[in-house]
């Protein structure tokens, strides 16, 4: 077969070439279109659920992968990470993925909490998860019901005021109670792992928390009022305390005094009996010389100024003769 040639505006086209370039397009574009068929991928935390509808198979593909099927076959994608459930209301009025969820408490006040779940798909349980929901809609179909059925249930166990005061108990109630209920769930029960849970608040009534809030500042004045009463109390024990050691102190002093007192005076009674016997013994055991003696000393006692004591050789005694004292005396003795 001969090259048709065919002039055109001066232009020699060669129908063959052109030919063969659309035959070799056409190629390619189909290989391309066959490979997408046959080849799919998935990405990090992501797994790929592969469906043969034809012999009814399934098999699970964990990310990051690429991997080839059958041309009629087709996948799911699901994602692996964490992903969060959230309850709440702003007062905007902007919502979480639900509004916050309304409850009932034990005293029958109504209040809404607003709450926020992580949770992650097993990966080793994601084909069992897929086949009980095909449409991926387990966390608007269980999970969600799940979570407010067990909020509910938790709140309905305390009053108003203890929602205030036992937020952390709550919390932890509410995160057993929502596991329990997940574990109930056979289809659930392995595939979903609920990360954590946070409660963001729980609001109360207007009335309710004006009327809270003022039983608070009188609880808080009350409480002030008895640490006040408690510190007078205290200081006025202390007070007496020290009152009672101060007396107590100075009872003892007076009488370590006394007895000071008392022991120096048998001290100076003893030293002066000691002088008497040896004064007596220097006199040849007369004792009514040394009672005279004494006699004499009381009496010099009474006597002001300067004085003359005169003793005879045989022991007796003159009378005392006092001695005038005149003005321009500057000194005086006693002898």
């Amino acid at each position: 077969m001969e090259d048709v040639r065919i002039q055109v505006s001066g232009r020699r086209i060669n129908w063959r070439a052109g030919i063969g370039f659309a035959i070799l397009m056409v190629a390619i574009v189909i290989a391309l279109v066959f490979a997408g068929t046959v080849v799919g991928n998935v990405s990090v935390s992501e797994a790929a659920i592969v469906v043969d509808p034809l012999g009814g198979g399934k098999r699970v593909v964990i990310g990051p992968k690429m991997f080839f099927k059958l041309p009629w076959e087709y996948y799911v994608k699901i994602y692996l990470g964490i992903e969060s459930l959230s309850m709440w209301t702003e007062v905007t009025g902007r919502t979480g993925d639900w509004p916050a969820i309304t409850c009932l408490t034990k005293d029958g006040l109504e209040v809404k909490v607003d709450i926020s779940v992580r949770w992650r798909v097993d990966p080793n349980h994601v084909l069992e998860l897929y086949e009980a929901y095909p449409r991926l809609d387990w966390e608007d179909t269980t999970l969600a019901s799940l979570l407010r059925e067990s909020v509910r249930d938790v709140i309905s166990r305390y009053t108003a005021v203890e929602t205030i005061e036992k937020r952390s108990e709550i919390s932890r109630k509410i995160v057993d109670t929502f596991k329990e209920a997940i574990a109930s769930e056979s289809n659930l029960a392995k595939a979903i792992i609920i990360e954590g849970v946070d409660l963001r608040n729980i609001e109360l009534p207007s009335d309710f928390k004006r009327a809270v809030e003022q039983k608070l500042a009188e609880e808080q004045q009350k409480l002030a009022a008895e640490f006040k009463k408690e510190r007078l109390l205290i200081e006025a024990n202390a007070t007496a305390t020290s009152q009672i050691l101060q007396a107590r102190g100075a009872a003892l002093a007076s009488i370590e005094k006394a007895k000071g007192d008392a022991q120096a005076i048998l001290i100076k009674a003893n030293a002066t009996a000691q002088a008497y016997k040896l004064i007596i013994m220097s006199l040849g055991g007369n004792q009514s010389q040394v009672a005279y003696l004494l006699a004499l000393k009381e009496a010099l006692k009474d006597i002001e100024g300067p004085v003359i004591v005169v003793l005879s050789p045989s022991g007796n005694v003159a009378p005392i003769i006092p001695i005038p004292v005149t003005t321009t005396s500057t000194s005086s003795s006693k002898e």
